[in-house]
């Protein structure tokens, strides 16, 4: 299990996001979010290669706004998976917006726990069995 401490009273994690070239940033954790989101700065300096357009919403908007799709290996921690990730077009992307989201088709892999002050990651499987030999022992009231 990895575990991170809130940065600015939120979830952030460290990621790395491979493509043609590697991007290292610290990304915010949004259960909300469809799709992991990555800011057009960080699709330039990586140079992706976009393999369609979705539209989604979010980020502050009440209507879909169109987004490229590009996919990519995301790495947090020992976790790393192929994905697609979505790139919010600089005129819809709020100023003051993360510049990387983790959102649910990243998350939805793992087992995680937002706690107020640590964010934990684990495999859902190795979660299911700690889950398993700790009922054994210790079984809920």
């Amino acid at each position: 299990m990895k575990c991170w401490k809130y940065r600015n009273d939120m979830p952030q994690v460290p990621v790395r996001l491979i493509g043609k070239i590697s991007v290292e940033e610290w990304a915010l954790v949004d259960s909300g979010a469809t799709y992991c989101v990555v800011h057009p700065t960080i699709a330039i300096a990586m140079e992706l290669k976009f393999t369609g357009e979705k539209q989604v919403y979010g980020l502050g908007s009440k209507k879909p706004v169109l987004a490229d799709v590009a996919n990519i290996e995301l790495e947090i921690g020992d976790f790393r998976e192929k994905i697609d990730v979505v790139c919010i077009r600089e005129e819809y992307y709020p100023i003051k917006a993360h510049k990387v989201i983790i959102g649910r088709n990243f998350l939805n892999k793992y087992a995680i726990i937002l706690d107020g002050e640590k964010i934990y990651l684990e495999d859902k499987e190795m979660l299911k069995k700690k889950l398993r030999e700790y009922n054994q022992t210790s079984p809920c009231q």
